[in-house]
């Protein structure tokens, strides 16, 4: 299970839980345009990136 942190517009820490990493990844998406600051997502394995880290990790193929 993937975990998204996020600090929401208010200054309240908030935590999302995602099944997958394609979940994760729209999570942080929707986070950051609902102004949502220091987006993070931690791996199944406990590793924790940053959003645009962990995007560019996916290797995703936007062509």
């Amino acid at each position: 299970m993937f975990t998204v942190k996020g600090i929401d517009p208010k200054g309240r820490a908030m935590t999302f839980a995602c099944g997958t990493d394609e979940q994760a990844m729209e999570k942080t998406w929707e986070l950051q345009r609902r102004g949502f600051r220091e987006v993070v997502v931690l791996d199944p394995k406990g590793k924790e990136l940053s959003a645009p880290a962990f995007e560019r990790s996916l290797d995703i193929d936007w062509d």
